[in-house]
Formats: C-alpha cells, structure tokens, sequence
C-alpha cells in the first residue's frame, strides 16, 4: 500500500500536537497548586480541561490515522517549560502567571500555524477549535496581567514577552527536529 504524500506529515505534527499537551498538563497543575487567588486557579483549571480534551480528541485522530499517540511531554523542551513554571513559584502569582504566559504563548503561536495549514475538514476544524482555545487562554492571562499591572507596556511585562518569544521559538525549533525525525520514522515503518 503506498503511503499518501502527507499522511506521514500530518501524523508527525499530530503527535508534535499531542505532545504540546502532554507540556502543559503539569504546567498547568503546577501553577494552579501555587496560585494564591482562587479565580485565577479556577481559571487555570478551567484550560487545563480544555487541554485535556485536546489530548482526547488528538489521540484517537492520530490512531484512526494508523499512528501510534505517544503520550509524552516533548523532550527535552517540555521539561523546560516546566523548569521555567516552577522557577516562577516563589514569585507569587505575578510571576506564575507571567511564566505561564510565556509557555501559552508557543501553544498558541503552534496551534495557529497548524490550523491554518490545508487539512481534510476534519481536522482543519479540530485544530480550528484548539487554536481558538489558545488564543482565549493567551488572551485571559494578558488581561490578568495587565490588571495587575504586569502588561506589555511595563518593563517587566516587556521582559517577559520578549522571553516567551525566545523560549518559544527555541521550543519550536528543537520540537520541529523531533517531528521531522518522527516525520521520517513512519515513512520508513510504511514503507518496509
């Protein structure tokens, strides 16, 4: 059976897909277990249900599509996120909520240029919907940073989006090799 040119690619940026998840879950736990003001948990619990429900809809998606969800943080760029949430711990909640705009802000970027690839309708309207929930989250946080008058136009506010904007793109760039070699391995598993 001869492989569709982009079925190998689009189960590497899947799975890419499902292992961001798999980043932001403890991201996620460890800033709510931290955060002293209860709407921002409350808040915080909320989109981590959306990114469990993405990990339950990528997942059977990616099995449906003959690959193999791998149900793992991306290595070593998903610990580092994580290092990155909990240096941020004895900050209080200015400093939690500024870190975990840093690690949102890749999500979103990811999933933007994802869902505004060409996909088969099915997917195009998942990544759609993930890439929205995204965005609201990235949008919430710099709302409550700007009400704690942490938002771009402050100095440390600045700092810190200029540091989500090398962590993220340095994340992507080790996370694009990992899909790429992804890419690769199913190429050569379908075609043996």
């Amino acid at each position: 059976m001869t492989e569709q040119p982009d079925t190998a690619s689009l189960l590497a940026e899947l799975v890419d897909l499902l292992q961001l998840e798999y980043d932001a879950l403890p991201v996620y736990s460890l800033a709510i277990s931290a955060l002293k003001r209860s709407d921002h948990r409350d808040a915080l619990a909320a989109f981590r249900d959306d990114h469990q429900r993405h990990v339950d809809a990528l997942t059977p998606l990616i099995r449906d599509l003959g690959g193999i969800p791998l149900p793992l943080p991306h290595l070593p760029t998903g610990l580092f996120k994580l290092a990155v949430q909990a240096a941020a711990l004895p900050g209080g909640d200015r400093a939690i909520l500024l870190a975990f705009k840093s690690n949102e802000w890749q999500s979103r970027a990811k999933y933007g240029r994802h869902a505004g690839r060409p996909h088969a309708p099915q997917v195009a309207e998942l990544l759609s919907r993930h890439a929205a929930d995204e965005s609201r989250h990235y949008a919430w946080v710099c709302g409550a940073l700007e009400e704690m008058r942490t938002g771009t136009d402050t100095l440390t506010g600045a700092a810190f989006d200029l540091f989500a904007r090398i962590h993220g793109t340095n994340a992507d760039l080790v996370e694009a090799a990992g899909r790429a070699a992804l890419e690769a391995t199913v190429r050569m598993t379908r075609a043996a």
